[in-house]
């Protein structure tokens, strides 16, 4: 295993070694407690890896089950811009219920893929081909299409989109940026209990973090 997994899988380690003893120390720690810790370590592991090197070769668009659907993603990408609005969200009439519902279910799938430092370790080319990865697909089509209403929610959709596509490279910083899209969302819109808001959305986020993750995205 390169340097940077077997730092990941270190930190994975010590965090769940860590969970257990704050069992009999200081109580239960909560699973979305130890998802934002392993998030935050492993994040700090890659800015200090001094190659910057991935053990996994980027999935080419002609490897991918479905390549003319990539290319489309790629211009997608490439083109990326975002739309002004007032309201830091708006539902199309009837779709509330089922667009919150969607955000949480999709947190949730998320928080399977990216927590506990599974972005690092994760069989990329059987996720995007599993069934569940191409529901989140067309959940993100879904909210921005017919769920969501002219409001910055949708500024949040366009990255949701792009950085699924940036991610099926394995990228795992992506798929980390994608799944805090969700999770500050749940948060905010479902009042779901979370330890942490990273502030990457458009709806209810700060300016400085809406630049790192398009620097990210210009720089994929």
């Amino acid at each position: 295993m390169a340097k940077k997994g077997m730092i990941v899988a270190a930190v994975t380690t010590l965090l769940v070694v860590g969970g257990a003893v704050s069992y009999y120390m200081f109580g239960t720690p909560t699973e979305e407690e130890v998802i934002v810790q392993a998030e935050e370590q492993v994040e700090e592991v890659i800015e200090d890896d001094e190659d910057g090197e991935y053990d996994q070769k980027p999935v080419e668009i002609s490897d991918h089950p479905d390549p003319e659907l990539m290319a489309q993603e790629a211009d997608f990408l490439v083109t990326l811009q975002y739309g002004e609005y007032e309201e830091a969200i708006a539902y199309q009439p009837g779709q509330e219920t089922k667009a919150n519902k969607i955000i949480a279910t999709q947190h949730t799938y998320l928080n399977k893929l990216a927590g506990w430092g599974r972005a690092d370790s994760l069989n990329y080319e059987s996720t995007i081909s599993e069934e569940e990865w191409n529901q989140l697909r067309d959940d993100i089509n879904w909210l921005y299409n017919e769920g969501f209403a002219d409001s910055h929610v949708k500024n949040d959709m366009k990255n949701a989109r792009a950085f699924m596509y940036v991610a099926e490279s394995r990228d795992a910083m992506a798929l980390r940026y994608l799944h805090r899209i969700f999770h500050d969302l749940d948060a905010e819109i479902n009042g779901n209990e979370v330890d942490k808001i990273w502030q990457v959305t458009h709806s209810f986020g700060k300016s400085s973090q809406h630049k790192t993750l398009h620097n990210y995205l210009k720089g994929s």
